[in-house]
């Protein structure tokens, strides 16, 4: 049996980064702009319909997310390993009237107290590279119904600008988090049933560049989306390009 000591270490270490994070902790200048919103509303497209589907959300954050989901009719069940973030997230869902759809509950993904397939749809935004992979995988796995779907959005780590500033801005993310490899998902997401991903944010890491001057908010929107064009049709010709991109959106089936 595997010692339990360093994953609890890591998961005290995830829980206190992100309590401060969520209570008003600084951001990096270019999340002013929503960046992630375009993956996000792409996310949206692949889940279809969740009228009354049982949804899990991984990581809920500021519940955001965790709003739509239920908003858009499914039965959500999040988590976070973050007791502030679970405070945020209730309080979202009781303004928006939604806390009765929905139940909200501090956990780690590597730990998860739902039973054996529970879910038909699984969804988590940024989470998996902040978690002990093989072990969250395994979990999801186990809780999601056979033939359910799970879709994550994912930063990756080949692009080698991203991982420069990523050294540079060692206080935006935690000691523990590794973002993907693409290489790596056949292995990763083997116990899976079939996977496919698609990557974002090629060229239109340009647009995140212009939020650092100045103006630069104000143009990001269009310049953002005239990008987000060229990289569809880039990526579309030439698909092994995506290693270069920041984030990819996972897809797979159990």
């Amino acid at each position: 049996m595997s010692n339990p000591a360093p994953l609890a270490a890591r998961l005290k270490r995830e829980a206190d980064y992100h309590d401060t994070k969520y209570a008003g902790g600084r951001t990096p200048r270019h999340y002013l702009v929503g960046p992630t919103q375009y993956i996000y509303e792409r996310m949206r497209e692949s889940l279809g319909d969740l009228q009354d589907r049982q949804v899990l959300e991984c990581g809920c954050g500021e519940g955001w997310i965790t709003c739509d989901l239920a908003q858009r009719g499914a039965r959500v069940s999040a988590f976070d390993i973050s007791p502030q973030a679970v405070r945020n997230t209730r309080s979202a869902l009781s303004d928006a009237k939604l806390l009765d759809r929905c139940s909200v509950d501090v956990m780690a993904a590597e730990r998860l107290t739902y039973p054996a397939e529970s879910f038909d749809v699984a969804v988590g935004f940024a989470i998996i590279h902040h978690l002990d992979v093989p072990r969250a995988l395994a979990e999801l796995h186990r809780v999601l119904k056979p033939g359910g779907v799970a879709c994550f959005a994912e930063p990756l780590a080949t692009n080698p600008l991203i991982r420069a500033y990523r050294k540079l801005t060692p206080q935006y993310r935690t000691v523990d988090e590794r973002p993907l490899v693409l290489s790596e998902l056949p292995d990763l997401l083997s116990q899976f049933r079939s996977f496919r991903h698609r990557e974002f944010y090629l060229t239109a890491l340009g647009a995140i560049a212009l939020t650092y001057v100045p103006g630069g908010e104000r143009v990001f929107p269009s310049v953002s989306a005239a990008l987000h064009r060229v990289d569809q049709g880039v990526l579309g010709v030439f698909p092994g390009l995506g290693r270069w991109a920041w984030y990819s959106l996972i897809h797979v089936i159990r």
